[in-house]
């Protein structure tokens, strides 16, 4: 009896050991999983890893080099600007501000036709060709002896970047899932900071060594340079977009992985795209998120302006050269690179929490705009302009939220997306013009940044309409869960069971 009592009392020790190594493993397991969603897409199967893996490094790829040669093509004009352009061609007067008018106005006017051809042609071919009239055109700016050339390639400009962001944007949300889009979104939209950055630095370098070479000024050195590196990017476009996983003809895709990506897509209810029906248009038009949406980015759009006007106001000063005017405003754009990484690792990390997370950007903003309007002084203006690049992350953010809105209707997400595009760039057309005007408010610029002090609150209250809507539809939802005969699901139903995501 006594060697069966030992033997119990060691199998049970035996099973209490195995229990507690079990719990112990399952914390573990647990705390690794939490940093890993922390750093990245959190625990998947190895063969998903590669699938997602794959995508990165042709997709993402493509469109943040993309992105960032677009953001260095466009932003290089005030680079320019203070780097002599102004004096060598004669601007004067609000000239200044017709360079992002003219830009605006050609993107507005590509907008809609190139969405059409956008559902036309393939976006491997389409998007590829329109990189490389891009490229043509940067070198064209290098060669110009006019204002008006000035404003006239920039209105080109605006019409040829008109289908990079919505055609980005609906690439990745065909090939990537919910809990992997915010931060490829994130990365994407950093490339504008880079671009800044890198835009700043290049001016800087080249002013100082190639202004005068070949009896060409720096500034016409910059837009050289820029053309050269945009030179890969349709080659590289034409061999990595792979229109979406129903139809791709990418090169790099097996038919095998082509049904491994659709059984992704799939999974979480991305369907095949369908085209467009009267009453599919209407049911878009009657619903809140176009307009809500809308509005939320015409007031981003706005408020994110004041940077553009940093370089005027340091010009204005008279104590910097123009390579400190060119690499100052660098530190902002580097700012505005951490952060923007940051808002959407910490809003996936923290479960899809959007609308907390861009409650802090947009108060940053606020904060921004009323320190330089007080004109307190050389210091508070600079850290003013400084945290105002603080809230362009706000943007990946946003884009994310709205596609969890729209998840289960793909043509809708795509209408929400491009008309909000367009709408916010409208209102940047002629806004600036009329309150930053740089012959008439530069350098202080103070009834532009009173406006957009109140604009930036409107910005912040549209954060709230968005999450009483989400809430209402919400319990919307799960009144019609209850109505539903136990067992049996609704499309609709099954769809929220796959994606949902805690607002």
């Amino acid at each position: 009896m006594g060697n069966e009592t030992v033997s119990v009392d060691v199998n049970q020790r035996d099973v209490e050991n195995t229990q507690s190594v079990g719990l112990e493993q399952t914390q573990n397991k647990s705390s690794k999983t939490k940093i890993l969603e922390v750093i990245w897409d959190g625990e998947r199967s190895e063969e998903e890893r590669r699938l997602v893996q794959r995508l990165d490094i042709f997709v993402l790829s493509w469109a943040t080099y993309g992105y960032f040669i677009r953001l260095l093509d466009s932003g290089n004009v005030t680079n320019a600007y203070v780097s002599g352009m102004k004096e060598d061609l004669h601007f004067h007067g609000d000239q200044y501000n017709l360079i992002g008018t003219f830009f605006t106005v050609g993107y507005l006017c590509g907008q809609i036709p190139s969405q059409v051809l956008l559902t036309k042609f393939r976006p491997s071919y389409y998007l590829p060709v329109v990189e490389l009239l891009w490229t043509v055109v940067t070198f064209s700016f290098a060669a110009v002896q006019t204002t008006k050339q000035v404003l006239g390639l920039r209105f080109v400009i605006g019409v040829l970047e008109s289908p990079f962001a919505v055609g980005v944007l609906t690439v990745l949300g065909n090939w990537y899932t919910q809990k992997e889009l915010a931060k490829r979104i994130a990365i994407f939209y950093s490339a504008s900071y880079a671009a800044s950055m890198f835009s700043g630095y290049l001016q800087a370098g080249i002013y100082k060594g190639m202004d005068g070479h070949l009896g060409l000024a720096g500034w016409r050195w910059l837009f050289i340079f820029c053309g050269v590196i945009s030179l890969p990017a349709p080659l590289w476009g034409l061999y990595a977009i792979p229109d979406n996983p129903y139809t791709t003809r990418a090169r790099w895709l097996n038919p095998e992985k082509i049904q491994q990506y659709i059984a992704r897509m799939q999974r979480v209810d991305r369907r095949a795209p369908v085209p467009l029906s009267w009453a599919k248009i209407r049911k878009i038009f009657s619903r809140w998120p176009l307009y809500v949406v809308t509005l939320m980015l015409i007031c981003q759009c706005i408020v994110t302006q004041p940077l553009n006007y940093f370089s005027v106001w340091l010009k204005s000063l008279d104590r910097f050269s123009v390579y400190q005017i060119n690499l100052f405003p660098t530190a902002a754009q580097a700012l505005g690179l951490v952060t923007t990484l940051a808002y959407a690792w910490v809003s996936d990390a923290l479960g899809g929490k959007r609308w907390q997370v861009m409650c802090v950007p947009a108060i940053l903003n606020f904060v921004g705009m009323i320190v330089v309007v007080s004109d307190a002084g050389y210091g508070a203006t600079f850290f003013g302009y400084l945290i105002n690049a603080a809230s362009w992350g706000m943007w990946p953010v946003t884009y994310a939220w709205v596609n969890e809105i729209c998840h289960e209707d793909a043509e809708e997400r795509a209408i929400v997306i491009g008309v909000a595009q367009t709408f916010g760039q409208a209102f940047i057309a002629w806004v600036p013009v009329v309150i930053l005007n740089t012959g008439k408010y530069a350098p202080k610029f103070h009834l532009g940044f009173t406006v957009m002090s109140v604009i930036s609150v409107g910005e912040f209250a549209m954060i709230f309409v968005m999450l009483y809507f989400v809430t209402r539809d919400k319990k919307k939802q799960a009144a019609r869960e209850i109505e539903t005969p136990e067992g049996q699901n609704s499309p609709s139903t099954a769809s929220l069971d796959a994606k949902t995501t805690e607002y």
